[in-house]
């Protein structure tokens, strides 16, 4: 069966926001990361139908406008009304998408991977079981298809059925061609939904080894080597987070919150004491911004020091 191209990739992109909390900052962090991943195969699948148009930077209501001013004069055309599909459910328009998935089995069945589609939408709907169903017929007959793999693995763990999605998600990244970071965040979760948070972190050092020190992967190793006490490795990702961060005070005061979750006081200490040191030292506009006198005012209270003493920078040394 001879298909268009068409695929799910990409690395997420995640903004988080500066929290004091560690406990909130992975709370935010694991949020952001399954919205992220929802939003970014959707954004493909517009992608894709901007692809090969007059309007390739253009929105999807311009995308959409084109191909249905083509389609006037060839309305049986297949290629076009999968690319219209493409858009609609890249812009989560999942009714129109489907109407047109109906279209393309009509006028070219067997040509697209309209039952991949079809799920895909029905996923976006937030009707899974439906979703299932046409992604495991799909899945009969073309078992190596990753994309679909992948949105079976986020239907069935959207069922409750992780220990299933945990085997789509590990054939979903032996059939990508390049490394995916997104799809290891799916598998380490479901892992860990599973009661197996050390395959979790296994998974995610595999993906390291071949994606590189990629944020969104450390942070899915930290929320989960947090959750299960796994002290020692949740350290070492903060380590490799404030390495690749275009700042360290968010993450040297990760590091002291963490160290007093696991109860190391004395480390905790000069943890807090070594923020609270490195945030005098900082010029007068660096320190007064909001997030570093929220540190500030952090790792004084966390050494038991009056927090309402004001912010007095050090004296500049003078040579004699």
């Amino acid at each position: 069966m001879c298909f268009a191209a068409v695929g799910v990739s990409g690395q997420t992109v995640r903004a988080s926001q500066r929290m004091n909390s560690h406990q909130a900052t992975l709370r935010q962090t694991t949020l952001a990361s399954r919205c992220c991943r929802l939003t970014s195969y959707r954004a493909c699948l517009l992608a894709w139908a901007l692809a090969g148009t007059a309007l390739g930077h253009g929105g999807y209501h311009d995308v959409v406008s084109e191909i249905q001013a083509e389609l006037q004069e060839q309305p049986g055309d297949a290629a076009l009304r999968y690319k219209l599909a493409q858009a609609h459910i890249g812009h989560d328009e999942w009714r129109a998408g489907l109407q047109e998935i109906k279209l393309i089995e009509r006028i070219a069945p067997g040509v697209y991977p309209t039952g991949y589609l079809r799920g895909l939408a029905l996923h976006i709907a937030g009707k899974d079981e439906a979703a299932k169903e046409s992604l495991d017929a799909f899945l009969t007959a073309n078992s190596d298809h990753a994309e679909a793999l992948a949105t079976r693995g986020r239907v069935l763990v959207k069922l409750g059925f992780p220990p299933s999605a945990v085997a789509d998600f590990q054939r979903a990244l032996k059939y990508s061609p390049t490394p995916n970071s997104e799809l290891i965040v799916d598998l380490a979760h479901a892992l860990r939904d599973s009661g197996k948070a050390e395959e979790a972190s296994r998974a995610i050092d595999a993906g390291l080894q071949t994606a590189g020190d990629v944020t969104s992967l450390l942070l899915c190793a930290l929320e989960i080597e947090t959750a299960a006490s796994a002290w020692d490795l949740a350290l070492s990702r903060i380590e490799a987070l404030q390495k690749i961060a275009p700042r360290p005070e968010r993450w040297m005061a990760e590091r002291a919150a963490l160290l007093t979750k696991a109860g190391r006081t004395v480390q905790a200490r000069v943890a807090w004491a070594a923020l609270r040191d490195h945030l005098l030292t900082l010029p007068n506009l660096e320190r007064g911004s909001p997030h570093n006198v929220q540190l500030l005012q952090q790792s004084r209270q966390a050494l038991g020091e009056n927090t309402l003493t004001p912010v007095i920078a050090p004296p500049a040394s003078s040579k004699l």
